[in-house]
């Protein structure tokens, strides 16, 4: 009886378990200027803001050459993501200054979701990179 029980525990641990890593997904997607034109010379990266340890990076991309851009990304957890958008850019970046502006803007949670695939993107609009956002910094590894 006792095996019984001690086989029937482990079979719902694991099944709880194997639920809580299912992949979650994240979308965004949006328009980049400089003023009045496309961002040129920008990253865009999808990161997952770990309260223990690194942060991990989901996803990397380009905007296109009219500024617009569409980025996923995802992994499987048991935490729920904390997603941010960074921008890394040389808009309304001072010319003698090395490195590039880091813009860091999080992601609402409910735009996250518990399937491989995305299901509603976020979208950020058209952003204006010369504007100048609270607690942005400087990145020279990018």
């Amino acid at each position: 009886m006792k095996s019984l029980i001690a086989i029937l525990l482990v079979t719902i641990l694991s099944a709880v378990a194997a639920q809580g890593f299912r992949q979650q997904s994240v979308g965004v997607r949006g328009r980049l200027l400089c003023g009045s034109e496309p961002t040129r010379n920008t990253t865009i990266k999808l990161w997952d803001k770990n309260t223990l340890g690194r942060d991990t990076q989901l996803a990397s991309v380009r905007p296109n050459p009219d500024g617009s851009f569409e980025i996923t990304g995802g992994t499987g957890g048991l935490f729920a993501l904390d997603v941010h958008i960074k921008f890394y850019t040389d808009c309304g970046r001072s010319s003698w200054l090395p490195c590039q502006r880091k813009i860091d803007l999080k992601i609402p949670g409910n735009y996250v979701t518990r399937t491989s695939n995305v299901q509603q993107f976020f979208d950020v609009g058209s952003l204006n990179l010369q504007l100048k956002f609270k607690d942005e910094d400087t990145s020279c590894f990018n």
